[in-house]
């Protein structure tokens, strides 16, 4: 709770910081700007009073706790330090926000038809998401929709008429769609509807699409929906990402502040990262997959033949459903396997603080404090094995 009220008060000081510039540069008015200003204040002095309460609670319990309270301390003023900078950033991307008014939108709608059985997408925009996703039809369709905030009808139209977004169809030997969103205060959010199989143009018959997707937003959420992706590139800074249904030869997911979810899906290799939000795979198959965040836990229930799993502050909780090589490790955080009875196993476990615990039906070679080797009886002569090697600096392991 205390982390909160401190994330809480640093976004309040940042946002009466730009309010005041914002006021300086004529972009709201000295009514709006009073109003703001009055309310942020008031709600500064609340959190500020409720922060120092807890604080004095928690020094108390800090000094109990000797050399593992300053630890503790360190790690948490590193990540609130992290995380201020990322609120600063989005509150200087909506200057809108602060502004009196409604919002209002317009679509853009652009649709045709695919000549080959490759497609390259390149989508970008600064503020607002995109979303990818099959459908039956054999063209596409791509919505485009514009967010503007105005205190008029009239005066939303005429910011929505400025924003112009280009896009392209280029067509040789590859169809290539190119859509990037051009700086602009509105909020600006792409849709696409895909086929999963086209055959037009050179095509005599249908053939299955297969999609090279590069896709960014600075701030705003990016997602693939059932689609058959050759090579793809997700990526945002402020925002989630999410695959469901998809199969990629390689996928690279990553945000800085967001959730990462692989759903459903079959990816022969792939690269997930986030800094500030958890990592979750949940029934995903491959060849190989690095999973990692700096502030955030990681669940997988999956199947690769090697799986890379880190994070520095969370938690990680594994289920592989098959063989496989397995690396797992946290700094501040407890981990926990489910194991597969049926597969010959070996799990390696060490923690430098916390308790480790195993499953009664398992077999252990060794037992100790702080490390243990568990091995099943059938892993010998074995051709298809389950290994997994876990370790957390401060945390517990738990194997069942």
């Amino acid at each position: 709770m205390r982390i909160k009220r401190k994330l809480d008060m640093d976004r309040y000081e940042t946002m009466l910081r730009d309010l005041e510039q914002m006021r300086e540069k004529q972009e709201i008015s000295q009514e709006t700007f009073e109003e703001m200003k009055q309310k942020y204040e008031e709600k500064l002095k609340e959190l500020e009073e409720q922060y120092f309460e807890d604080k004095k609670e928690l020094e108390l319990d800090l000094e109990e706790l000797g050399d593992l309270g300053e630890r503790i301390t360190a790690q948490v003023e590193s990540a609130v330090s992290k995380a201020m900078d990322k609120v600063h950033h989005i509150t200087m991307q909506f200057p809108d926000s602060f502004e009196s008014g409604v919002y209002h939108s317009a679509e853009e709608v652009f649709e045709g038809e695919f000549e080959s059985d490759t497609v390259g997408i390149e989508f970008s925009t600064e503020n607002g998401h995109i979303d990818l996703r099959k459908w039956d039809n054999d063209t596409y369709k791509i919505v485009v929709t514009k967010k503007v905030r105005a205190y008029s009808k009239e005066r939303a139209e005429e910011k929505l008429e400025d924003v112009v977004v280009p896009f392209e169809h280029l067509k040789n030997g590859k169809d290539i769609l190119k859509l990037h969103a051009p700086e602009t205060n509105a909020v600006i959010s792409i849709s696409a509807y895909l086929p999963a199989s086209t055959g037009g143009g050179m095509l005599s018959r249908a053939h299955p699409v297969v999609y090279d997707l590069t896709v960014s937003s600075e701030n705003g959420h990016a997602s693939v929906t059932g689609l058959t992706v050759g090579e793809a590139s997700l990526q945002t800074e402020n925002g989630r990402v999410g695959c469901e249904g998809v199969t990629a030869t390689h996928l690279d997911a990553v945000t800085e502040n967001g959730r990462i979810l692989v759903e459903d899906s079959e990816v022969e290799t792939g690269n997930l990262s986030t800094e500030n939000g958890r990592v979750e795979l949940l029934n995903a198959q491959g060849t190989t997959i690095t999973l990692a965040t700096e502030n955030g836990s990681i669940r997988g229930k999956m199947t690769f033949e090697k799986a890379t799993l880190e994070t520095e502050n969370g938690s990680i909780h594994i289920s592989p459903r098959g063989a496989g090589t397995y690396t797992a490790h946290t700094e501040m955080g407890s981990i926990s396997i489910d194991v597969d009875r049926n597969i010959p196993h070996e799990i390696l476990a060490e923690t430098q603080m916390g308790a480790i615990t195993v499953a009664s039906d398992l077999t252990s070679l060794s037992t100790g404090r702080h490390h243990i080797h568990v091995k099943s009886a059938d892993l010998e002569g074995a051709i298809e094995k389950l290994s997994i090697e876990v370790s957390t600096q401060m945390g517990s392991i738990k194997i069942q």
